[in-house]
């Protein structure tokens, strides 16, 4: 019967880094921590789904979101943007888009000062006039 050998400390070192090798090896095979989850998801998360009666609302939801995403792009064509309370024009709108937009704002803002001009008369006729109740007849005429 043959005694063991002892096990010296170099001899330990190169089994130690064989396993070592063979642990890098075996990981470089497997697959990735975000990839193993990923595979997992799409394995159990539609069984899930399923148990939970969640695949038509599942199969909906998409259908709304490709609808979505087509009225979108139809919108997009157009020249248009818009969010749930929003509505604007992509920067690169048709031109005729663009200037009867800016025509638009125009007209509101001659509206605009159209309206207010009558205060600035209001407050020349004050300055010219004799009486304060001259004054009180114009100021009272524009309130």
């Amino acid at each position: 019967m043959e005694t063991p050998q002892p096990f010296n400390q170099k001899q330990r070192d190169v089994f130690a880094r064989m396993l070592v090798q063979a642990n890098e090896r075996a990981q470089a095979e497997l697959e990735s921590d975000n990839d193993l989850d990923h595979r997992v998801e799409s394995e159990v998360l539609p069984k899930l789904a399923e148990e939970r009666s969640a695949t038509e609302l599942i199969a909906k939801v998409r259908k709304l979101r490709r609808e979505v995403e087509d009225a979108e792009g139809a919108l997009e064509r157009l020249g248009f943007d818009c969010t749930d309370d929003w509505i604007s024009l992509k920067w690169d709108a048709p031109k005729t888009l663009r200037q009867a937009l800016d025509a638009a704002k125009r007209s509101a803002r001659q509206d605009r000062q159209r309206s207010l001009k009558k205060f600035d008369l209001g407050v020349l006729g004050v300055w010219s006039a004799e009486t304060a109740d001259d004054a009180r007849k114009i100021v009272e005429g524009l309130l």
